[in-house]
Formats: structure tokens, C-alpha cells, sequence
């Protein structure tokens, strides 16, 4: 379990709010009072833990499959961060170019939330892990009360786009093509820590909140050979 939170973060933040239009989740105040009791429960010593895996089921009588490198994020609940993560996943569904955008948007707003934590001056209280190898993980001496975990996972899948034709290759040479993708898998899961107990997430393909898309987009290499053009009636060789 690790405690995350740095100027830079909150810098990269700040630059992925502007350019993909996200508010902020909460005013500084409305911050500091959802954070307050968790940080009064950390200095009196009232600590629970919570523990968890990763999976996809496996057929009736089968074994279940471990999902290995799950990120894992466990943050202080806020019903205006749940709201604004709410409102992306509806709005994924309303074109193909809203669903390529939604996953962006959803790692904008958890950035906001970070940063609005950190400002306030609660950056102890961003928890995160990782899954092992048999997809389990574990937060330790969490201070008591309302939580949420937010988990996603990454599936890359490369695209080589088309080496273009020569009469293309100058025309659009400047042009950004998807050179791969990645699927990103998404969980969010409200979590009650209590003093003295453990909490238990189940996390796997039956219960998933969110799929994304992302994509790798960029200008292509120019050193790359153009497709050389036929002559017409002619046969390539």
C-alpha cells in the first residue's frame, strides 16, 4: 500500500482538465469536510484493513482465472466525484467519438479528485496498489470510514496502420493514425472500513463497471517506406 501525491501530479492534472473540458469534482471545502472524520479516525488509532482479488469467473465447477497488475485505488467517498463518474459512463454510450473519449475523461476526473486531496492537504489518503500474481491485493492500517476503490485493467492490442501511398505519403504525412489500443477495464466498488476489521472486494468479469477504449494516436515515422504505386491493368508482382 502506498500513499501517492506530488506538485507534478497535480500539474499533469491541470493540463488534462483543459484539454478534455472536466470540472472540478468539489470545492476545497466540501473536500475538507469528507476527509476530516477519516483523518480524526487515523490519529486516534482507529484502523481496519481491506483486502481483495481480481479474476475472471471460470465455468460452473471450474477455477477462476487471477487477474495479475490491476491497478488499485482506494480514495475517501464523495458522492460529487461518484456523480461526475456516473455522468461519463452515461454520456459514453451517445456516439462512437464519446466512447473513445470516456476513459480519458474518467482518469481526468480521478486526477482532479487527487489533486483536490492533495491541495487540501489529505494526500495520505490516496491508497494505492497493485494486483499480484494470483490477482490479490491489500490495503493495511486504513483509517476508518466511508471509502471507495476505484481498479482498472489494461489490455494493449497493437494496430500497425498501412504504410501509405506514395501520392498520400506528402499529403498527410502530418496526420496522426491509431497505431494500437488499448482496452481498459474499470471497477469502482464503496467500501466501509471499520476499526479492528477487514473488508473484503471481489472484483472480476461478471461485476465490471466500465469498459474504455484508449487509443495510441500519433503522426507516423516518415522514414517509413511509401506503398508503391501500380500502374493500371497491370498486375503487382
Amino acid at each position: 500500500m502506498t500513499g501517492r501525491g506530488s506538485g507534478a501530479r497535480s500539474a499533469v492534472s491541470g493540463v488534462m482538465l483543459l484539454l478534455l473540458g472536466v470540472t472540478s469534482v468539489a470545492s476545497a471545502g466540501d473536500v475538507a469536510a469528507l476527509v476530516a472524520p477519516i483523518l480524526a479516525a487515523g490519529e486516534r488509532g482507529s484502523l481496519g484493513s481491506v483486502e481483495g482479488r481480481a479474476f475472471a469467473e471460470g465455468r460452473p465447477g471450474g477455477e477462476a482465472t487471477p487477474y495479475p497488475s490491476v491497478s488499485v485505488l482506494l480514495l475517501p467517498r464523495s458522492a460529487a466525484f461518484e456523480a461526475e463518474l456516473e455522468a461519463i459512463k452515461t454520456h459514453s454510450r451517445d456516439s462512437p467519438d464519446a466512447y473513445i473519449e470516456a476513459e480519458p475523461k474518467v482518469s481526468a476526473a480521478r486526477l482532479a479528485f487527487e489533486r483536490a486531496l492533495i491541495d487540501t492537504g489529505a494526500d495520505e489518503l490516496i491508497l494505492g496498489s497493485s494486483t499480484d500474481g494470483a490477482g490479490a491485493f491489500r490495503f493495511q492500517r486504513v483509517p476508518e470510514g466511508a471509502w471507495m476503490l476505484l481498479a482498472w485493467r489494461e489490455t494493449p492490442q497493437a494496430k500497425r496502420p498501412p504504410p501509405p501511398k506514395r501520392s498520400e505519403a506528402e499529403r498527410y504525412k502530418s496526420r496522426p493514425q491509431v497505431f494500437g489500443q488499448t482496452i481498459v477495464t474499470l471497477w469502482w466498488r464503496p467500501v466501509t472500513v471499520k476499526a479492528g476489521e477487514e473488508a473484503t472486494v471481489r472484483l472480476h468479469d461478471r461485476n465490471e463497471w466500465m469498459t474504455g477504449l484508449r487509443e495510441d494516436r500519433r503522426i507516423p515515422d516518415q522514414g517509413q517506406p511509401a506503398t508503391p504505386r501500380t500502374k493500371q491493368g497491370a498486375a503487382p508482382r
